[in-house]
């Protein structure tokens, strides 16, 4: 058969893609070991998608030989997607004729390494059936592990329950990423303990405090490892894994197995790598292993394409070995021995000239660096492209910029023509719009803003939601039920808008709490007791506990006002206590019923209240996310994992923003392969971006893998002499590599805009003590913004006292966000007041007496009280019987059929949720789905607990699960590679007029698709739901709602998707006579009867 590509131009033809001379370089670069260096938006998928046509359209590799890896799902379907589009395309294959067996293999890094054990795991004596888990299960299980080590501990006992599992965690993926193990760590351990003993002393004789927290470290560390080897220990009982642990043993399977590599090459004649400098060690030694040997007959010189950016590695404390991509050519050399092509991408196709020299300006020092050389060329921007906007402000105080920031917001935002002197600054949509924070804690305030000008707005991560004042006040009631230690807690609570004691009454409880754990006198404690307290490892402010002043408040001058206020704060506290055995979820239902969220959310005057009750729903379900794999879930492990969350909670397969019409806000970490028409870089101030935090230093963070130990421990700093002078020195050569950490996220940040990017920052903040610098990150595009006459404004002179700390001025307390809402709230609850006490003195009510009335004025008094009458007795009979909650507006799936059926019963669930029974059925019925995904190949598997409505009755045990196991397996599709698995979706449900007129709100419906397959009859895709349970009824709507969110996703007519039951028992598979419409769907759920408001 003659090749149906035959000269490069050929490509472009086919595909109808004006590729430029660098892309068609590396598309149709000959089959042997490559790097290509692809800058950001260069348009990388798009060449890996054009190379697969090529090699395929050549003659070289038929579809099936082509394994493609990247790191997200998104990512890996993205791929996929082009590359099968690709082919269809250029008509190098009949896809007609090609099931999914012909088709090319993508999938993520962490699929490919459970695909390799569960294949081949028996080799080296590795079961292959273990549950996948991942986020909250990690923290659930190292939690437990924990709680019940016996020790015995001698240094870790200091340290929170919470603390150590964060640290047992950090250790653990480190020691996974890097393929060492605990012996490593105790034999390193022994050979500094002698180093440590005869270290260099001070001019006194004494041991330096580095020296002395180095020792500390070294044993803590030693515990940790213990505990961490229980924690493996634990996963292997309950037979779980996680990613890391995955990846390790396919790493060692390959090491001890090398007939599995042999396999592996002969099954994929050529490898592509996306994302390749965010690879781990372990990964890079498992794709070495496979893919590049010392000689001809163990793969060296195999057909591997990296593509990465250096200058995008930004997840190195993640466990990324950024050095992976630039020692890419030695680790995989040429049939001849000789290093690997290196080929480059340049061309930026996203972003305009003015971003691309911002952008250029700020990798500047990475390009200087020696391990660079060679690496980094600058992007440029295509003939003809527009420059883009680069504008820049500075201001005085963070609540200026925050303001100005929410201006330019509302101002972008414009509906209908524009004209052309608009077109460049302006949007159509809200999504086209995103603030990209350097770190969690101030994407809060900007959302407040934004919400209170009724500006749409997501915040995408559970890091961003743990400061928003409702989930905040949330978590630190959940914090006080754990700890009552929690004094930070305690403060937010009591001087928040629900109870905003008086300072002075806060005070004084502060005193009370130092007299409980002092003298007695209401004095500190002693120097000598600090000290006594210190020399047992203790801080003297811990022994402080403001709970145990307000259980015993003592005879202080408190005001009436305070005194009450913290008699009903004691009260709530101990009776939350007293739940503390319930799940954690139903806990946290409890505490935001108690706090009154709800309502106070739906007072709200603002329009933006139903974004932020769909911003407290999505905390719940992060929280219901944490179930333990066996039905125990700790809340110390749930504030731990929050606390991870919020400081560190940016991975590689991250959260996405939706597709909601809302500005979207998030770190830039996780904004990394994502952009926007206009970005904003709020606080761009020296030493918050770039951060001054700055990596662990392994000789005094016990939680930190020794350098030494890493698998890139040839390309990062090393301690070099056990002294105070030695570890000074490394400290000093962390802190540039820290450095060069905080520009390639810069990078990052600038390189995800395309027509308008807006950097701006601040000198004070409300509690900063000294002015804050500019960032250097500003100098370039404060520089671009200036020549263009682009600044929006410019602070006055720099003051040097802080402008939002006054003295001795009266004001309110607590501080209210918004004074209008404020007074209008304190204004009724005055009426109110007045009302009451007319009443109790028993004078008249206001207009009864007033000589002042007409009778057509009494008589319209006398029928305004009989309404008031009215609505009060209204409002006692839903007490006595409480109205219904409405219908959300996001809705599972599986509970249409719930809402058809019993719509009573659903809501009175909303209204008061209430905790479910386990159930060993639903256990096993939710293990059975997670196998179906590990056996199908795919690469996330699911939480047995994190699929609440797979209930299917009728499995009764083991037995029965191992007869779903066969009973699959000889089904058709049990032979079929799917296209999708356990696939999340929204579908999105419009806002429509009801004929009496009555506006009635659109709805999302969320869920998952169990699989998605190759359509066959003339459909494109057939979506398939397995059903466990006995006989063959289900509910045709899920499948309705299925085939509408699959066509909506991929942009096809919704006849194009065909939706079939597979009962598992019986080997059937059912399709119903007809399916729900959008509009029949719409319907349902917006009739008065079923969809309320």
């Amino acid at each position: 058969m003659t090749p149906a590509l035959t000269r490069p131009e050929d490509v472009k033809d086919v595909l109808g893609i004006p590729f430029s001379d660098e892309q068609l370089e590396a598309i149709t670069a000959p089959l042997e070991p490559t790097v290509i260096i692809a800058g950001a938006g260069t348009g990388k998928t798009t060449v890996m998608a054009a190379r697969v046509v090529w090699l395929v359209g050549s003659g070289q590799v038929r579809p099936e030989q082509v394994l493609g890896l990247t790191f997200t799902r998104k990512a890996a379907s993205e791929l996929s997607d082009r590359v099968r589009t690709a082919l269809k395309r250029a008509g190098v294959v009949d896809t007609s004729t090609v099931d999914e067996s012909g088709e090319q293999v993508v999938m993520t890094y962490d699929a490919f390494a459970a695909r390799l054990v569960s294949e081949h795991g028996a080799r080296i004596g590795v079961e292959s059936d273990a549950v996948m888990i991942s986020g909250a299960a990690r923290f659930r299980l190292a939690s437990r592990a924990v709680i019940a080590a016996v020790g015995p501990f001698i240094h870790l006992p200091r340290l929170r329950p919470d603390t150590v599992t964060e640290r047992v965690l950090a250790l653990d993926a480190q020691l996974q990423s890097n393929l060492v193990d605990a012996g490593d760590i105790h034999a390193l351990t022994d050979a500094l303990a002698s180093h440590i003993e005869n270290a260099p002393r001070n001019r006194q004789g004494n041991v330096y405090a580095s020296i002395k927290d180095m020792t500390a470290a070294s044993h803590e560390r030693i515990e940790l490892v213990d505990l961490v080897q229980d924690y493996q220990a634990l996963k292997r009982r309950l037979g779980v894994v996680e990613f890391a642990d995955q990846m390790a043993t396919a790493a060692r399977l390959v090491d001890e197995a090398p007939e599995v590599a042999a396999l592996v090459r002969d099954q994929f004649a050529v490898v592509l790598l996306d994302e390749y400098q965010d690879t781990s060690s372990a990964q890079a030694q498992l794709l070495r292993g496979l893919f590049s040997g010392p000689d001809l007959d163990h793969g060296r010189g195999h057909p591997v394409t990296a593509v990465g950016d250096p200058f995008q590695a930004i997840y190195g404390w993640r466990g990324a070995a950024a050095s992976n991509i630039t020692a890419f050519a030695q680790d995989f050399p040429k049939t001849d021995g000789n290093a690997a092509t290196r080929q480059a991408l340049t061309i930026n196709r996203r972003s305009g000239p003015a971003i691309l020299d911002v952008a250029n300006a700020l990798a500047e020092p990475l390009r200087a660096d020696p391990a660079m050389s060679g690496v980094g060329r600058k992007l440029v921007a295509p003939p003809g492209t527009p420059p883009g906007t680069i504008r820049a402000a500075s201001f005085s105080t963070w609540p200026e910029e925050v303001a100005w920031i929410t201006d330019q917001v509302a101002a972008a935002h414009h509906r209908g023509p524009r004209r052309t002197d608009q077109a460049r600054e302006t949007v159509t949509r809200w999504s086209d719009i995103a603030v990209l924070s350097r770190r969690n804690a101030d994407i809060a305030t900007i959302y407040a803003a934004l919400s209170a000008r009724d500006i749409p707005a997501e915040i995408v991560g559970l890091g961003g939601l743990l400061d928003l004042p409702e989930v905040a006040d949330v978590v630190a009631t959940l914090r006080l039920i754990d700890d009552v230690t929690a004094n930070p807690a305690v403060v937010r609570l009591l001087s928040g808008s629900r109870w905003s004691l008086d300072p002075a009454d806060l005070e004084l409880l502060g005193r009370r709490a130092r007299q409980l754990a002092g003298t007695g006198t209401g004095v500190p404690l002693s120097e000598a007791d600090e000290m006594a307290v210190a020399a047992m490892g203790t801080d003297p402010a811990d022994l402080i506990c403001l709970m145990d002043a307000i259980d015993d408040p003592g005879d202080l001058d408190y005001s009436p006002r305070g005194r009450a206020v913290i008699d009903q704060f004691g009260a709530e506290l101990r009776h939350l206590r007293r739940l503390g055995d319930q799940t954690v979820v139903d806990l946290t239902r409890r505490v935001i019923t108690t706090l009154g969220l709800e309502q106070e959310i739906h007072a709200s005057p603002t329009l933006s209240r139903g974004t932020r009750a769909e911003q407290l729903a999505a905390f719940v379900d992060a929280v219901a996310d944490y179930v333990d794999v066996d039905g125990d879930g700790s809340l110390g492990g749930l504030l731990a994992y929050l606390d991870d969350e919020r400081e560190r909670g940016v991975g590689l397969e991250q959260a996405l923003p939706t597709g909601e019409d809302s500005v979207k806000l998030l770190t830039i970490h996780r904004a990394k392969g994502l952009e926007w028409e206009m970005v904003f870089l709020p606080s761009l101030t020296a030493k918050t971006f770039p951060s001054d935090r700055g990596a662990s230093v392994w000789p005094t963070s016990a939680d930190t893998l020794p350098a030494v130990l890493r698998g890139d421990a040839d390309a990062i700093p090393q301690l070099t002499e056990v002294s105070d002078a030695g570890i000074k020195k490394y400290k000093q050569a962390l802190s540039k590599e820290d450095r060069r950490s905080e520009d390639r996220l810069a990078y990052v940040a600038v390189t995800r805009a395309r027509r308008v990017l807006i950097g701006t920052t601040h000198t004070w903040r409300p509690d900063t003590q000294r002015p804050r610098e500019s960032s250097d990150y500003l100098v370039p595009i404060w520089a671009a913004a200036e020549a263009a006459d682009q600044l929006g404004a410019v602070a006055a002179d720099r003051a040097e006292t802080n402008p939002l700390v006054t003295q001795d001025r009266p004001a309110p307390w607590p501080d209210q966000f918004d004074p209008d809402a404020y007074a209008r709230r304190a204004a009724a609850a005055d009426a109110v007041r007045r009302h009451r006490d007319q009443i109790s003195r028993g004078q008249p009510e206001p207009g009864w007496s007033d000589p002042e009335l007409n009778l057509d004025e009494y008589a319209l008094v006398q029928a305004w009280d009989a309404d008031v009458e009215r609505l009060l007795t209204e409002a006692r009979q839903q007490r006595e019987e409480p109205e219904l909650a409405p219908l959300p507006g996001v809705i599972a799936a599986t509970s249409v059929e719930r809402i058809l059926r019993d719509e009573d019963g659903y809501r009175r669930e909303l209204q008061r949720p209430m905790p479910r029974p386990p159930s060993a059925t639903a256990r096993l019925g939710n293990l059975f789905h997670a196998w179906i995904e590990q056996q199908l190949g795919q690469d996330q598997l699911v939480d047995p607990d994190d699929l609440p409505d797979r209930v299917d009755l009728d499995i009764t045990d083991e037995a029965d699960l191992r007869h779903l196991q066969q009973q699959f397996l000889t089904s058709s599709y049990a032979q079929r590679k799917p296209l999708a698995v356990e696939m999340p979706f929204q579908l999105h449900l419009p806002a429509h007029q009801q004929p009496g007129g009555d506006l009635i709100p659109g709805r999302v419906i969320r869920g998952r698709i169990d699989a998605v397959y190759a359509g066959t009859d003339g459909h494109r895709f057939q979506v398939v739901d397995w059903k466990t349970g006995g006989g063959d009824r289900a509910d045709p709507y899920q499948l309705a709602i299925y085939r509408l969110a699959l066509a909506d996703m991929h942009e096809v007519a919704v006849d194009e998707v065909d939706a079939v039951f597979h009962f598992v028992r019986s080997g059937r598979t059912i399709r119903p006579e007809s399916y729900a419409s959008r509009e029949e769907l719409i319907q349902i759920l917006s009739d008065p009867i079923h969809g309320q408001q």
